[in-house]
């Protein structure tokens, strides 16, 4: 690919840093608020490509779909952006980009042809604007913008014709748009937020259809009749609550509705795990059939009127009947979580189910047989590492050929490994009452040691990560926050920084505690060992101090410090004078030079947000950092000048890796999504 590099930057843009000290002023050098924010569009020309996403985190219902028509292409959310994924190739994805914030509503029309996406109320812009956004399902190009709601999209629905698309919010409002010109044909309030509305029916009369729905808010269900009154030139919505036993006791929540094949009966499911049946004319309470714990999650009918229902007790079950109040269970299976959504897919034999684990299942209806799709971190990420070498014996012997696989942990205390040539997961495990997972390395492709909040280094296998190899018990009081190991023919130890402030160098071999330094005041941000030296550690802490240290001498050699902000990470450059680069709560980059207290470079990010992670490329001429505005931005370091800007994440990014070849760059954050980015200027190691 053709490089991206132009007079202004990175695909036409202008310089996004300016080295502190310059004018910074002028549009040429800074950019616009209106710059910086995410869009829609992308660049092919752009040396930083997004190739694939991985995560879900099942924080929102039915927000997974099967396409009608192509049973191997499924629609997902993960965090802002929507994805469509090929079920046959992981590598085949398509990111449909618009949204600022999270996702929290998905459907998809009736022919497969549209996709409507609705998000949590932006934080960006006054009002808390919540859009839905029409998509093209074959091409991915955003039709329409549709605006009304507040706060958050609770759901949204299609009319049978395509020709209406419905959708409600946590405002407790309405709104009823036209397909083909976008615009509002009505908007109606409710006393509490609609969780579940759905068209039912349609009807041509003399002059103009008439549609059925059906909308479940607070602990009402109703029926609706949405009719053009051509007197007032305007369509009505005529809302009747569907006939109920007398006496109170079927007040339930409602949280996921479906329809039967013939348009008679509608489904809803409840927050108290029940399915309750209606018939749509007359509106009339038929049955409730008690079916999980934990509340209804999702419902999918099928093709000959059997129901497919979703438990928040990680069930799955096929209930077959005829529609009304006889109802048998024919089929049960249990899951690795609660179940967030269900989709029948067109070829009327499988049903894709995602969990709030993360997991999305492709299953067989027949026998309820299951095969993994995908995998995901359900909480925010907290620190990944690539291994350094394929194997720890030989590399004691000289040989360091990179590795394949890399680790990643979250703030609940999930540790899993991946392979980046096919994306899959190889292992995992977790320790809840650990706490969080706050540093990782892999000294190569077959151990992981890893850094917990309760102050354990711990080494697994990384086949399984259920042999757990050897632990420091209490390495650090106030939890492990980061380690990094050294491993050569000659040397082989392991550096760890705690909350405790104290840096401590411990022999790999038996985990015998060599020296401690205790100088830090405040948590240890991160530890790094000298390229050129591997006698020399450096130390950062979020006290604002840079700290070296000479193990053979056992004393520090020097100390830098900055007299605001908080220091977040650190780096080390492999060019000039090997300087380290830290980035803190102030957008800034700071350079330093061993030999020189003060910084020699210091670079600031125009938007003074908070930059969380930084990472010097294998071969030193880049560097990748990210922060609080969710961007990933790759830096040359010989003219500090911003070669391109990915934006793909919905929340701060935490942490970021290269690749041992330069190729790639591998990014993780608090929307619990990891991305992997091809750069294409990089592979000269």
């Amino acid at each position: 690919m053709a490089s991206a590099r132009r007079e202004k930057g990175a695909a036409g843009r202008p310089e996004l840093f300016a080295r502190e000290g310059e004018q910074i002023g002028s549009a040429e050098q800074v950019l616009s608020q209106e710059q910086l924010a995410p869009s829609a569009e992308v660049d092919d020309n752009d040396p930083l490509q997004l190739e694939h996403m991985m995560g879900f985190s099942g924080a929102y219902r039915n927000t997974v779909h099967s396409i009608a028509g192509n049973d191997n292409v499924f629609v997902k959310s993960m965090g802002n952006l929507l994805c469509l994924e090929n079920l046959l190739d992981p590598h085949d994805q398509k990111l449909l980009r618009g949204h600022d914030m999270s996702i929290s509503a998905v459907t998809v029309s009736p022919s497969g042809n549209f996709i409507a996406s609705g998000q949590e109320g932006t934080v960006r812009f006054k009002g808390r604007a919540a859009p839905i956004f029409l998509w093209d399902s074959a091409t991915g190009k955003n039709l329409r913008t549709l605006k009304g709601l507040t706060v958050k999209v609770n759901t949204i629905s299609f009319s049978l014709d395509e020709r209406f698309v419905c959708g409600c919010g946590e405002d407790c409002m309405l709104y009823i748009w036209d397909l083909s010109t976008g615009e509002v044909v009505l908007s109606q309030p409710f006393k509490n937020p609609v969780t579940t509305c759905s068209f039912t029916f349609q009807t041509r009369g003399k002059h103009y259809v008439q549609y059925d729905l059906v909308v479940g808010y607070g602990q009402v269900v109703a029926s609706g009749n949405l009719s053009y009154d051509p007197s007032r030139v305007q369509w009505n919505l005529k809302m009747t609550s569907f006939a109920v036993p007398a006496g109170g006791a079927l007040m339930r929540s409602y949280s996921c509705v479906g329809l039967s094949p013939d348009y008679g009966s509608i489904y809803l499911g409840t927050t108290a795990g029940e399915l309750m049946v209606y018939r749509r004319d007359p509106p009339v309470f038929r049955a409730c059939i008690p079916v999980c714990t934990a509340g209804l999650q999702s419902v999918s009918v099928l093709a000959d009127g059997s129901v497919i229902c979703g438990g928040g007790d990680k069930t799955l079950k096929l209930l077959v009947g005829d529609g009304d109040m006889s109802w048998e269970l024919r089929q049960e299976c249990t899951l690795d979580g609660a179940v967030k959504s269900v989709s029948s897919m067109s070829n009327g034999t499988e049903v894709l189910v995602t969990c709030a684990s993360s997991t999305i299942y492709r299953i067989l209806i027949d026998d309820f047989s299951s095969n993994v799709v995908g995998v995901g971190h359900t909480n925010a990420i907290s620190c990944i590492s690539f291994s350094k070498t394929k194997d720890f014996e030989a590399a004691r012997d000289g040989d360091m050929t990179p590795g394949t696989f890399f680790a990643t942990g979250t703030k609940t205390g999930e540790l899993r490994v991946w392979d980046v040539a096919d994306y899959a997961c190889l292992a995992v495990t977790s320790y809840p009452k650990s706490g969080a997972v706050l540093s990782v390395a892999m000294p190569d492709n077959n151990t992981v040691v890893s850094g917990w909040e309760d102050g354990f280094v711990r080494c697994h296998d990384s086949q399984t990560l259920n042999r757990q190899l050897w632990y420091i018990a209490t390495a650090h009081r106030g939890g492990c926050t980061t380690l990094t190991t050294h491993i050569d023919s000659t040397l082989q130890y392991l550096v760890t920084g705690g909350g405790d402030g104290a840096v401590r160098v411990w022999r790999l071999a038996n985990r015998e505690l060599v020296t401690q330094y205790t100088e830090h005041t405040k948590a240890v941000a991160k530890v790094v060992i000298d390229h050129t030296s591997p006698n020399i550690v450096h130390s950062v802490s979020f006290d604002c101090s840079v700290l070296s240290y000479d193990l053979k001498s056992a004393r520090r050699v020097i100390a830098h410090l900055v007299s605001s902000g908080s220091l977040c990470d650190m780096t080390q450059r492999r060019d000039s004078e090997n300087e380290l680069i830290t980035c803190d709560n102030q957008g800034r980059l700071l350079h330093w030079d061993i030999d020189v207290r003060d910084p020699v470079i210091a670079v600031q990010d125009p938007t003074k947000t908070a930059l969380k992670c930084i990472a010097v490329s294998p071969s030193g001429r880049y560097v990748a950092f990210a922060g609080d505005d969710c961007l990933l931005k790759i830096l040359e370091v010989a003219t500090d000048a911003v070669l391109s800007i990915g934006q793909a994440h919905s929340a701060s990014v935490t942490s970021v890796m290269w690749t041992p070849d330069e190729r790639q760059v591998i990014s993780g954050g608090e929307d619990t999504c990891l991305c992997v980015w091809n750069f294409y200027l990089g592979g000269n190691v």
